[in-house]
């Protein structure tokens, strides 16, 4: 791999590193203003880059050039155990999607690379995603061969009075404490989403690395726990417990990159054995009263279209409303038996 590279018709990829942040947020911001009228991503007081999507630090990030003109594309590259997924970022300015083609071939063969440690006989995909109104490199994509294969729909609710509190029998909402509860969380999360579409199936899962919840769980127990306005935020986040189990757990956040007035509903998920009895209503009601009562008046969430939990059907008995929906675009690399949930 090269930090940069010429293509034909003069396009150039260049490695972005830390020192890239003010150019990568600018791109962003750029595309998102004329797509959606907000930012989507920003420089935070640390001068760390946040993005709307998050975008994992080990990800390979490109800023694209075309005859050595202003940078008109920035793409992302993401590939984790056990590799049968490369996720691709595509910002494409307008002046740039007549050259994302030459681009995207390049990062093609740069994704093959990457999932060359991917099980033998495993099926590998390129995977996107993009908002719908993106229509520019909805069309780059889809002429390279990408094809539509989930929706995910984007919800916001005006929170002008918190909802009343009904607890399920046997169940208890109570604050997380990110010094202690992590591990129990951690292993409730990943019980819940082994079911949803596009999560790795068993076999996958055995050789998965550790991921962030186990990193803070590494965390000393002395020590104070940060907060974090943009991802699982003090005080935001919630435990249900039944019988001294973590059953469930709803992740807020107290600021979005988009909207700093605005909190966010980052996770809500619980336990397959006790769904359908209240819990998600519980612990979504549990952060809308902490989210009002820190005055915040607008909350916003998002979830699969057709997830099989039934989680936009929750959202909307609260009175969320679909305020914009994202594709999820896939493209084959290679063909072999699908390691990943897609079927419920």
């Amino acid at each position: 791999m090269t930090d940069g590279v010429m293509l034909p018709g003069r396009i150039s990829l260049h490695r972005a590193g830390p020192d890239s942040a003010p150019v990568v947020a600018a791109l962003v911001n750029a595309h998102s203003q004329r797509l959606v009228g907000t930012r989507r991503a920003l420089i935070d007081a640390d001068g760390e880059l946040r993005l709307a999507r998050y975008v994992p630090a080990a990800a390979e990030q490109y800023i694209g050039h075309v005859s050595y003109a202003a940078p008109g594309a920035v793409f992302t590259l993401v590939a984790r155990p056990p590799y049968v997924v490369v996720e691709l970022g595509c910002t494409l300015l307008s002046g740039f999607v007549r050259a994302a083609p030459v681009a995207l071939a390049w990062l093609e063969q740069r994704a093959h690379e990457l999932v060359q440690a991917a099980p033998d006989g495993a099926r590998v995909v390129w995977q996107c995603t993009l908002l719908a109104d993106d229509s520019g490199a909805i069309e780059v994509l889809e002429g390279l061969g990408f094809k539509p294969v989930r929706e995910w729909v984007h919800l916001e609710l005006a929170l002008d009075e918190p909802p009343p509190l009904v607890l399920p029998d046997g169940v208890a909402i109570r604050p997380m404490d990110p010094r202690t509860d992590w591990p129990a969380v951690g292993a409730a999360l990943d019980e819940a989403f082994a079911d949803h579409w596009g999560e790795m199936g068993p076999e996958a899962r055995t050789l998965l690395e550790e991921d962030e919840h186990d990193e803070v769980a590494d965390e000393s127990d002395d020590e104070e726990p940060e907060d974090a306005p943009y991802s699982n935020s003090l005080g935001l986040c919630f435990v249900a417990e039944a019988g001294g189990q973590v059953i469930g757990s709803c992740l807020g956040n107290a600021r979005t990159v988009e909207w700093p007035d605005s909190g966010k509903i980052g996770s809500l998920s619980v336990r397959r054995a006790w769904r359908g009895r209240g819990v998600g209503a519980a612990l979504t009601t549990a952060a809308l009263t902490e989210f009002h009562r820190r005055g915040i008046r607008r909350v916003i969430t998002d979830t699969d279209s057709d997830g099989f939990t039934g989680a936009h059907r929750l959202y909307r008995r609260f009175g969320f409303t679909p305020y914009r929906v994202e594709n999820v675009y896939e493209k084959e690399l290679r063909a072999g038996r699908e390691w990943r949930v897609m079927t419920i």
